[in-house]
């Protein structure tokens, strides 16, 4: 479990290391070396739109990937997206601006950020398919199901590290020495995912015919509301990342606070997301899941408004304690919960696709919409409109919770009886 787990964090954390650092350049670099004919709001608006097209990219990757993922094996589709995604931000970090191919560059970066949202689009479900399988008889297998996510947040925190180190040149070069490093990282991961095997609940149903002809068709068509109910729940968790990692940037650049300092705030929030992954295994196993969700998307709600105040006032360490308590709930444990929730509620011949599809449904609810739309109706005016960021939390809250009602509790469940069912 301990080499199957290295070998899915490592690969998770190269790819969402990529996705991260995409996100930074296109909150500080891009509205300036892509869109440099557009005023500035407009610019950056255009930037998050490139950066949340992404996130559709992403069901793309997990309807392809799950289909390859739960018919030829999980371990073909773990080692094609990671070469995928490695490929595509190697290549972005290469692109051109504006001043050079003209409206071909923005053109190209939208289709490479395609590229790489769906390469990441099957990451999910293969680690979570692969630590759920290996671990189902396990006391503790919401610990070992929780990790699938832990090379997300040990990616953003990685992709922050970098930006922290770059920040005074992010904006002009930085972002691109940034990308290329992928190239550097990518290799022991691919490495790590070539040594490992397919699980044994998958061989036993390979063994027995039971492969579904078309496994991400199946599962929509049997499991639609799971799938749906999942999806809201999860978008809570990608709306907090990508407003508390992404959208801040410029949020806080318009409230005053240097970039630099930024990159600090946001590195030390996503010791907080680690933190939270770690925990929330253990959480679970002794807990029942959906209390801890419910805890972890109201504590974040409740923080989001003195959170929201402090940057405006330019309260700089009541920033920092606020942002990490933000990212311990409403990042860390959420994404330490998402994978038990989705592993738990398919059975083992659609996992990877229903696994996949949830999750990246919630990128596009949670991910692409919140950054463009909060820099619309916020723009530069962060003193007097800076009560949407926290109205955008309420609205993500109330429809997870919602959601949560209607989505059994899966603790006590074994992952044999869901494959008999």
């Amino acid at each position: 479990m301990v080499t199957l787990a290295f070998a899915a964090i490592s690969g998770v954390l190269v790819e969402f290391y990529d996705f991260t650092i995409f996100g930074f350049a296109a909150a500080s670099a891009f509205p300036a070396i892509f869109f440099p004919n557009r005023g500035p709001t407009e610019a950056l608006v255009f930037s998050y739109l490139t950066v949340g097209a992404g996130q559709p990219a992403r069901l793309l990757g997990a309807f392809l990937f799950g289909h390859f993922g739960d018919r030829a094996g999980r371990k073909t589709a773990f080692l094609v997206n990671i070469l995928l995604v490695g490929g595509s931000t190697v290549l972005t970090g290469m692109l051109p601006g504006y001043a050079t191919l003209g409206i071909a560059a923005p053109a190209l970066l939208l289709c490479l950020r395609i590229t790489q949202g769906i390469a990441v689009g099957g990451e999910f479900g293969g680690a979570t398919c692969l630590l759920a399988e290996f671990g189902a008889r396990r006391r503790s297998r919401a610990f070992w199901m929780s990790l699938a996510n832990l090379g997300i947040s040990l990616g953003l925190i990685s992709a922050s590290a970098v930006f922290l180190s770059l920040s005074e040149s992010f904006a002009t070069t930085g972002w691109r020495i940034a990308m290329l490093l992928s190239a550097v990282i990518i290799v022991p991961a691919f490495v790590a995912r070539y040594k490992i095997a397919d699980s044994p609940l998958f061989e036993r149903i390979k063994a027995r015919d039971q492969l579904a002809r078309m496994p991400s068709i199946a599962v929509v068509r049997q499991h639609a509301m799971p799938i749906f109910l999942l999806a809201v729940v999860s978008s809570f968790q990608l709306m907090d990342s990508t407003v508390s990692g992404t959208y801040a940037i410029s949020f806080m650049r318009a409230a005053g606070i240097p970039l630099a300092t930024t990159a600090t705030i946001i590195f030390i929030s996503r010791i907080g997301d680690v933190f939270g992954v770690l925990v929330s295994g253990p959480l679970a196993d002794a807990w029942k899941r959906r209390r801890v969700a419910y805890v972890a998307i109201g504590l974040t709600t409740v923080l989001s408004f003195p959170a929201t105040l402090a940057i405006v006032a330019n309260r700089v360490p009541w920033v920092v304690v606020l942002q990490f308590l933000i990212t311990f709930f409403g990042v860390g444990l959420l994404h330490g919960l998402a994978p038990v929730l989705t592993a738990e509620s398919f059975p083992t011949r659609l996992r990877y696709s229903g696994t996949g599809i949830s999750f990246s449904m919630a990128a596009i609810l949670g991910g692409a919409i919140a950054p463009p739309l909060l820099a619309r109706l916020v723009g530069e005016n962060v003193a007097h409109r800076w009560l949407y960021v926290p109205l955008v939390y309420v609205v993500y809250c109330l429809a997870a919770m919602a959601a949560l009602r209607f989505i059994p509790e899966t603790r006590d469940i074994r992952l044999e009886d869901l494959d008999r069912a």
